[in-house]
């Protein structure tokens, strides 16, 4: 039992933790950040509310970025803010920009007033990726693990899987709390719930667009379809740590479209940032999307010139 369990550690302590996959998702949280202090003026992110006149400063709270500054400067918090998320997003010495990054969407999902679940999600991912970014020593996130160097100390890489293991416990929790907790809304089982949410005048979609979905929603089959289709790919990825890695790559385009349709018709941004960075996590935390992207590019690229060479050659 114990050789057992010797082979699993040193197995899991020979795998790569720090991927490029990894690092994309960290830069996604930081862009989600980037996003919601960029897009929005301070009289949008800080306003009266109910029970607050501005500011949420109670408990943990107190030492958010906003609460620490004086009122008159939150102006240049807000840049300074942008500027710490930029660095991180860069990936730039994750080792140094870990606390920096959490701090900051910590602050803006603890004190601001205007904030949605992206927010609050890329808050508590950056603060499970604490552990897995003080133990990379490189000077950029994207650089690949130098093999030539010697290992890290068993301990780092064991803290690096450990956190990526609970990071992937709490993605899961996330798309398996959301698919139970619709469960308990009639509309959501009867097939109706998306055609309420596309045409609420608050979350539903604007303009030229608004005329596209009305259209679709007078359709009862398609909005059937994407109400329980939307619960059935949230229960499949509240359980893919359980699926071999062939099922959850094919869950990472599904879910990644699920967010972007949600941010093209809701105006989610921030949020459609943070969840692609969380499937990442989730679905494929070993691999290089990225590079994998290029790899097919370049691929294809190749293969189109290919006949239009052969083609200009005469033939004899």
């Amino acid at each position: 039992m114990l050789s057992f369990a010797d082979r699993i550690v040193a197995r899991t302590l020979a795998r790569d933790v720090w991927t490029a996959n990894i690092a994309l998702a960290r830069t996604l949280i930081a862009l989600s950040g980037i996003g919601t202090l960029l897009a929005s003026s301070i009289s949008t992110l800080i306003r009266p509310a109910a029970g607050v006149d501005q500011l949420f400063c109670a408990g943990p709270a107190a030492f958010s970025m906003w609460c620490v500054t004086p009122a008159g400067g939150h102006e240049a918090a807000r840049w300074v803010g942008i500027l710490i998320l930029a660095v991180a997003a860069a990936g730039w010495r994750p080792r140094y920009t870990a606390l920096p990054l959490w701090w900051v969407l910590f602050g803006n999902q603890a004190s601001l007033t205007v904030v949605d679940g992206g927010d609050q999600i890329a808050a508590v991912l950056a603060l499970l990726l604490i552990p897995l970014s003080v133990t990379d020593s490189r000077r950029w996130h994207w650089a690949r693990v130098d093999d030539s160097r010697p290992r890290k100390h068993p301990y780092a890489v064991m803290t690096a899987h450990i956190a990526l293991g609970v990071l992937r416990v709490q993605v899961a929790y996330i798309y398996i709390n959301a698919c139970l907790a619709k469960l308990a809304v009639p509309e959501w089982l009867d097939g109706s719930a998306v055609y309420y949410w596309l045409r609420d005048p608050m979350f539903g979609p604007a303009g030229p667009l608004r005329s596209v979905t009305d259209w679709l929603l007078a359709q009862p089959i398609p909005v059937a379809a994407v109400t329980w289709g939307t619960l059935l790919l949230e229960f499949a990825l509240g359980i893919a740590i359980f699926l071999p890695v062939r099922a959850r790559l094919i869950l990472l385009p599904l879910g990644g479209a699920l967010h972007f349709a949600i941010a093209v018709t809701m105006g989610l941004w921030s949020f459609a940032f943070t969840m692609w960075a969380a499937l990442l996590i989730l679905l494929w935390p070993e691999g290089d999307l990225l590079g994998s992207a290029g790899r097919r590019i370049r691929l294809a690229v190749q293969q189109r010139r290919g006949p239009a060479v052969e083609d200009a050659i005469p033939r004899l």
